[in-house]
């Protein structure tokens, strides 16, 4: 009825209090921390706390559940707020099978951005679990061509020759079963207590359960896990590429295997942006944003939070996931951004070393990017075996491309060892800008 006291103040309170309008607005629009909270004109009719409750309870009723409840049978949810449905589009419309971020990323000529993406993804989320890996290492253990020496490093090899079966487990459902496969895979021949730890990172996380109390529920986890990825459980308004986000930390959070948690939670995050149609988010080194955050090494406009300010607040929010949401979904669209850049800075290299290489048709895309880095250094060694995983061709292909550099003169070919190495010529830019070559 509208006659009631209730009525007459709620109706004050919400509709005639520019104060309320402007909070509820920007409550609408985006995540506002406590501290931001304070900073708002706020009405006197009720303390900031009780203020703070209700619009937090009103929140709540608009809000997505997330249904993975932690292990104390908490519920999480988020409000989607217009910057996370903006944020969502812009990902989908960027991360889409057919969209024309994913026919470059694919394309032949730029498969040294991705092989490089997945090493450092994979390199960033073995450094979350609290290894002690680097990009570095396995570069070296790629250019020399050997086998891993380490556990650590078989680790990283191992859960990059996983990803590339990712594709043939697209039509099965997420089960423990499939999640433990992956971890087998991730772990063949690796000997746990062999792994070299440094600390562990949280990331966005935010908290840390013992281990102790994880392990007890670890199957239930795991399956409230797998019924979420398979869109069993939650809201038909939780979008796919909130799920994607969000699945890898659950892992992280949860740890509800034995080991590789975040090796199998990457894993899982890429299958599942195959089988919901976004393959290029599930290509995006997120671990490694998530690092570079944690470590304050973003200084972009685009992240709203700094990692102090986002700990401080995030016991404050409690089951209330908004935050959380939109800094994912921030480092997300600043790894798509990196991304384009990247991509920007590879063809315009291609074409500037097309148009110096003129007179040498015949050279492709992937021997350009080998004279354009040894044009960069003039003391670069080049190996089959490198620019085999590099350009993700076969050994004879590799082979051939840097034997045709030699005989066309741009490099010179020796030994160390008993494997072959190319090093470029010497006065190698010269060389080109005379237009003589070998053969032509």
């Amino acid at each position: 009825m509208t006659d009631t006291k209730l009525y007459a103040d709620l109706s004050r309170f919400l509709g005639d209090n520019e104060e309320i309008q402007t909070l509820l607005k920007r409550v609408m629009a985006t995540h506002i921390t406590w501290d931001e909270f304070l900073e708002m004109p706020l009405p006197d009719e009720m303390s900031p706390l009780a203020l703070w409750n209700l619009i937090r309870a009103l929140k709540r009723t608009f809000g997505i559940e997330v249904p993975v409840p932690d292990i104390y049978g908490n519920e999480y949810w988020y409000l989607r707020t217009h910057e996370i449905a903006d944020s969502i589009a812009q990902i989908q419309c960027q991360c889409r099978a057919d969209s024309s971020l994913y026919r470059r990323l694919t394309a032949t000529k730029n498969a040294p951005v991705l092989v490089r993406s997945r090493i450092e993804e994979t390199v960033a989320s073995a450094l979350l679990d609290g290894l002690d890996v680097s990009v570095e290492d396995y570069n070296d253990m790629l250019r020399m061509n050997r086998p891993p020496r380490t556990d650590n490093e078989l680790l990283v090899a191992n859960t990059l020759a996983a990803l590339d079966e990712i594709d043939e487990m697209v039509a099965r459902p997420f089960t423990p079963e499939l999640l433990l496969r992956m971890r087998d895979m991730v772990l063949d021949g690796v000997d746990p207590n062999g792994l070299v730890r440094t600390r562990s990172r949280l990331g966005t996380v935010g908290t840390e359960y013992d281990a102790s109390v994880l392990l007890t529920h670890s199957e239930e986890q795991l399956q409230y896990i797998c019924d979420y990825a398979n869109h069993m459980t939650g809201e038909i308004h939780d979008h796919a590429v909130f799920r994607a986000l969000i699945l890898p930390d659950l892992f992280r959070l949860y740890r509800p295997l034995p080991e590789a948690n975040s090796q199998v939670g990457r894993l899982v995050f890429r299958l599942y942006t195959l089988k919901t149609g976004i393959p290029v988010l599930g290509m995006l080194p997120i671990s490694q944003f998530r690092l570079d955050w944690e470590d304050d090494r973003l200084s972009s406009a685009l992240v709203s939070y700094s990692p102090g300010a986002y700990m401080a607040d995030r016991e404050r929010q409690g089951t209330d996931l908004t935050d959380y949401a939109t800094l994912s979904l921030q480092l997300a669209l600043i790894a798509l951004v990196d991304l384009h850049w990247k991509l920007h800075q590879l063809e315009r290299e291609d074409d500037e070393l097309r148009s110096l290489l003129q007179r040498d048709p015949e050279i492709n895309h992937r021997q350009r990017s080998i004279l354009g880095r040894a044009l960069k250094n003039p003391a670069a060694e080049f190996r089959i075996a490198y620019h085999k995983a590099t350009h993700n061709v076969v050994y004879a292909t590799a082979r051939a491309d840097l034997l045709e550099l030699v005989d066309k003169g741009y490099l010179v070919m020796g030994k160390k060892g008993r494997a072959m190495v190319f090093t470029p010529r010497e006065g190698l830019r010269e060389f080109i800008e005379s237009g003589y070559v070998k053969g032509v």
